[in-house]
């Protein structure tokens, strides 16, 4: 469980961009590895557009 969370800390501060120095975000994702942060940032993006699309129906009155 604590490594998911590192995983999820990791991928949303790559999204934010504001993850510190370069070597920080380097070692973050040595230790946690290429393939779950690819899957935790595929999720991640599809919960973002699914939010967006709900939030504009919700907005359009649909």
């Amino acid at each position: 469980m604590k490594k998911l969370l590192r995983t999820v800390r990791a991928v949303l501060w790559s999204f934010i961009g504001l993850g510190g120095r370069q070597s920080d975000a380097e070692r973050r994702t040595e230790q946690v590895g290429f393939l779950p942060l690819a899957i935790v940032a595929f999720v991640l993006v599809v919960l973002l557009v699914v939010g967006l699309v709900a939030l504009a129906r919700f907005a359009a009155g649909a």
